[in-house]
């Protein structure tokens, strides 16, 4: 797959920051020495955390050269480190806090990857979860109409590296792990002024597998056909706005100072 795009990613950065935002109002830590942001992308979440915890060395991790361009740039006095998180990363050393939002979805062998962030934990830390869990709204039934079409089937591979799981999934291994854990599901109703903009939005996280695929000419038309069924799908409100209706899931595991790591 071809690098990210900061800029298209960022167009809708303040709806982005909000579930960074609800997750560390949930963060039980009052002083965390080290901080990693796992997938931190343009840095937008990671400037959050060395915002919260000033004292504490924060690094942003993620395997985008023009993602962590981004972020060099935004947050120079941060450490920033360019790797593959589904590989070993424990040469970083242990972490007070170990934070990955909305990154995880990109990953393979989430029952892997999960201990392996555990076990990046020092005694009293805590692995601070967001995944998007958008995978039954309106938006992916249209995608997954036009994808699967006649007309667009034979151009796109079936094989999509988004992995999204329930909560139960998520339930059987962490309680593998800790008994301190717990995990929601927020649902964030966007204010957007066009169907476009939902197009827009999607152009830089969900449906990049699927233009990576096509030619330029391709691109246009494939996002054509999707905003059809967006329009049709998403039924404007009495100004004319649309709610985009975004789901996530969260979960936090503690790693107590008594916890016995099986992994």
């Amino acid at each position: 797959m071809s690098d990210w795009n900061p800029e298209q990613y960022l167009k809708f950065e303040n709806d982005r920051n909000k579930p960074i935002i609800d997750l560390l109002n949930h963060i039980e830590l009052k002083s965390p020495k080290r901080i990693i942001d796992i997938g931190c992308g343009p840095g937008n979440s990671t400037g959050f955390l060395a915002r919260q915890w000033p004292q504490a060395e924060v690094i942003g991790l993620d395997s985008s050269a023009a993602m962590l361009e981004v972020a060099k740039r935004n947050f120079p006095e941060l450490k920033w480190v360019q790797h593959d998180a589904t590989n070993d990363i424990s040469h970083l050393g242990k972490f007070d806090l170990v934070l990955s939002n909305a990154a995880m979805h990109w990953m393979q062998n989430h029952d892997h990857i999960v201990p392996g962030f555990f076990n990046l934990l020092n005694p009293g830390g805590v692995l601070a979860v967001q995944i998007p869990h958008n995978y039954d709204s309106p938006l992916d039934q249209a995608l997954q109409a036009i994808s699967n079409s006649e007309k667009w089937r034979d151009q796109l591979s079936a094989n999509s590296p988004v992995k999204y799981y329930p909560a139960g999934y998520y339930y059987d291994i962490l309680s593998n792990l800790t008994a301190d854990f717990e995990i929601w599901i927020t649902r964030y109703h966007h204010i957007l002024n066009f169907h476009e903009d939902i197009i827009e939005w999607y152009q830089g996280t969900g449906f990049r597998p699927y233009l990576n695929q096509l030619d330029e000419k391709g691109k246009v038309e494939f996002l054509t056909d999707i905003l059809v069924q967006v329009k049709q799908l998403y039924t404007p409100q009495v100004d004319g706005k649309i709610i985009f209706d975004f789901k996530r899931l969260f979960f936090m595991a503690y790693m107590r100072f008594d916890n016995n790591c099986i992994y």
